[in-house]
């Protein structure tokens, strides 16, 4: 059998223990920028004094001017600009809309955050949020970051923001990380949530940490910061993650004739799809694949399905001899991922030459993004025959790994080491693998139950919200300590996982493909193999606007067969 081996499952678990943390952050691609997001995050910097709510010893919003700060570190609209990079970055995966402005903002949407970031002082106080808003329960929210703060603290003689230290990158990393650190106490997050889980990097490396964590004037300058895993799975459940599906492919060319391009069909529940990444590696022979709605529909399994192709035809150079090319029986590999929440069925797969459609393509199975039953609280994706008149397809192994992060598109294949975006190692909480199943026409894959422990799920109790800690008034970013204050309600993470990361080998038995060797066509198993990632969902299945596990905890829903969805849900479905 003709067939490309991924890594092992021990093996890819291992690499996240060895992979050195990542110093930099990347510039978040112009596409996933451009996508619609249903959360505004507004990063004010005023030129003249606002109005503004009273937050920690401030009634208004001071000016921000780098004159206040060091002139020596650029303009004032370089600085600006330059912070306003890094709030971009840390968000980059979430539903969330960063907006840089000068003028106070007057939203028309429902759900944004104003966080004003003057060049005033609050002594050693750097940043104070509302409130730590579990499960972003209050739709509107603001927050204060004072510039000046670094200068009295860290802006003497030998201190981290004086002389050589005292950059323009330095003084936007330390601004920057404290203006995404606040909003991120508006949108759930806590300085507790810093900690790390046991294989990631120390906790003064991620952005919810503070002076009470030991985090230092030079970390703070010199560390360009990430959200730790529990961070991460906390804001993806409170505000959402930007993109619900990747997909990658290992195929091969089964013709004995060159491949220039190739089309896969995409069923989709919306008429209009857009890509966010892409694999751009060196074993794909083409880059910038697009996507576009044909027009028409296609009645699948029951339903009714917008039909959209994804067309990779732009060469480049690749590990094989000729950009944009694939030879007879060459294997190659290409991946997309798509914005949104729309439900994506990958469909089939067509190779052209020129205008040409070749007469063999690599067949695969079709995939969804998986449901939950509302009657047994299930949670399943399905694989799908797409021409089951061509025989019964197999899955000779599937591994399933649960993430607590996306995970780079180009990590994405054989041997690749599973890594974020920022190329910081990713440690999966769990994973599983399903060995030799045939799919005839619907294969059902069980992934988890409503029942399953969320892998974050936290339950504050009376004594987390202290005498004396700050309820209105918020946490605040601290040189040495913090601001006690009040936690309320129940942390979670998405279901089943914040991403479910598959890889499946997808074996045709009676393959035709050309040998090179045998210079003739042969007939027996052929494999390709899916990478897949999909993201969670808050699930809601009565409707309300709620998480359903928060629903029946409260006593507002009941779950008379402790099935994990509430009983209401399951009479609407009747």
């Amino acid at each position: 059998m003709l067939r490309l081996t991924p890594r092992s499952l021990s093996a890819l678990i291992a690499l996240t223990l060895t992979a050195p943390a990542a110093l930099a952050a990347p510039t978040c691609p112009s596409n996933v920028l451009a996508q619609p997001k249903t959360n505004y995050l507004y990063v004010f910097f005023p030129t003249a004094t606002a109005p503004f709510p009273t937050i920690g010893p401030s009634s208004s919003a001071a000016p921000f001017n780098v004159a206040d700060l060091d002139p020596v570190v650029g303009s004032t609209a370089t600085l600006r600009n330059r912070i306003f990079d890094f709030v971009v970055d840390d968000y980059c995966e979430f539903n969330l809309q960063v907006n840089q402005t000068t003028t106070l903002p007057s939203p028309t949407v429902p759900r944004w955050q104003i966080v004003a970031v003057g060049s005033d002082t609050a002594g050693s106080l750097f940043g104070q949020a509302q409130a730590v808003d579990t499960n972003d329960a209050d739709p509107q929210d603001y927050a204060r970051v004072w510039a000046k703060s670094f200068k009295d603290t860290y802006g003497a003689a030998g201190q981290p923001l004086n002389g050589v230290g005292s950059t323009l990158e330095r003084w936007s990393t330390a601004i920057g990380t404290t203006t995404s650190h606040e909003a991120a106490h508006n949108y759930g997050a806590a300085h507790g949530h810093s900690a790390p889980r046991p294989t990631e990097d120390a906790q003064n490396w991620h952005i919810m940490a503070t002076g009470s964590t030991g985090l230092t004037g030079e970390m703070r300058a010199a560390r360009n910061r990430h959200f730790s895993d529990t961070e991460y799975e906390i804001l993806g459940h409170n505000i959402g993650l930007n993109t619900k599906t990747l997909h990658n492919w290992d195929f091969v060319n089964p013709n004995n004739t060159n491949a220039n391009k190739m089309r896969i069909k995409l069923l989709s529940t919306s008429n209009s799809l857009s890509i966010n990444w892409w694999y751009n590696g060196s074993a794909s022979p083409w880059q910038n694949p697009t996507v576009s709605y044909t027009g028409s529909t296609q009645n699948f399994q029951g339903n009714v399905y917008y039909v959209h192709n994804l067309d990779f035809a732009t060469a480049k150079p690749w590990s094989g001899p000729s950009p944009g090319i694939v030879m007879p029986a060459a294997p190659f590999h290409t991946g997309a991922s798509f914005a949104g929440s729309a439900t994506v069925i990958v469909f089939d797969v067509q190779l052209f030459n020129g205008a040409t459609l070749l007469p063999l393509a690599p067949r695969l199975a079709g995939y969804d993004a998986g449901d939950i039953d509302a009657d047994t609280g299930a949670f399943t994706l399905n694989f799908f025959n797409t021409n089951p008149g061509a025989g019964a397809l197999e899955l000779s192994e599937v591994q399933i790994f649960r993430s607590p992060r996306m995970l780079d598109i180009s990590a994405m294949m054989r041997d690749g080491r599973p890594v974020d975006v920022r190329g910081q190692p990713v440690s999966f909480h769990s994973s599983s693998v399903i060995r030799k199943q045939s799919v005839a026409e619907r294969l059902e894959l069980p992934l988890a139950k409503m029942t399953d422990p969320r892998t974050v799920d936290i339950v504050y109790k009376p004594e987390d919200c202290p005498q004396g800690s700050k309820g209105a008034n918020g946490p605040g970013d601290h040189a040495t300590g913090e601001i006690r204050y009040c936690h309320k309600g129940n942390a979670l993470s998405l279901f089943p996982n914040t991403y479910t990361y598959l890889i499946a080998n997808v074996v045709d038995p009676n393959a035709t493909y050309w040998d090179p060797q045998l210079r003739k066509f042969v007939q027996g198993p052929l494999q390709n193999t899916i990478y897949y990632q999909v993201g969670g969902v808050v699930p809601d299945l009565n409707r309300n606007g709620q998480d359903d596990l928060l629903d029946i905890r409260s006593g507002r829903s009941k779950d008379e067969d402790r099935n994990g969805v509430p009983d209401e849900a399951q009479q609407q479905q009747r």
